[in-house]
């Protein structure tokens, strides 16, 4: 049986000096990413970000972006982000920090998304069969996700 707490607890005390991140978390800028190898509903990966010391993803700009494709494409899964309409059909928002898509905002949606497919699509991810490209997809299907958290070396020194 996996023990969540244990996880976390290994993975805060054997940070890399280094890095600034965990191990299993990749460094970009100030921030530790986390691709999961293990799959989730877009809940249960809300909750387990929160468990390993980030949040699921929210991505700012089209820098941040390009380093998350890059990786998930070499992953080759789709994955969860934090961008979710669930409290109002069509007004998206990041979940984490509770702002809402205004005009002007970075997005990078595959063409002809979002649609709600099957009045159903309230969760998005980087889908691997658009190229991982942002898409609105049902919260409860079970696929891998990213957490993100803070890079500790670049705010000691950034």
């Amino acid at each position: 049986m996996f023990n969540v707490n244990a996880f976390v607890f290994v993975s805060i005390f054997c940070a890399s000096v280094e890095s600034g991140c965990p191990p299993g978390w990749v460094s970009h800028a100030s921030s530790c990413y986390h691709f999961s190898h293990d799959t989730e509903e877009w809940i249960g990966a809300v909750d387990i970000c929160r468990e390993l010391g980030g949040q699921l993803v929210e991505i700012e700009d089209a820098a941040e972006d390009q380093f998350i494709l890059s990786q998930a494409r070499k992953r080759g899964d789709s994955f969860w982000i934090a961008l979710s309409d669930i409290q109002k059909e069509g007004t998206w928002v990041w979940m984490n920090s509770k702002t809402p898509l205004a005009p002007g905002d970075y997005t990078h949606w595959e063409n002809g998304q979002p649609d709600n497919d099957d009045g159903d699509e309230n969760c998005v991810n980087l889908e691997d069969n658009f190229n991982n490209l942002w898409n609105d997809f049902p919260c409860h299907e079970i696929i891998n996700y990213i957490c993100e958290r803070p890079n500790e070396d670049a705010s000691l020194f950034g």
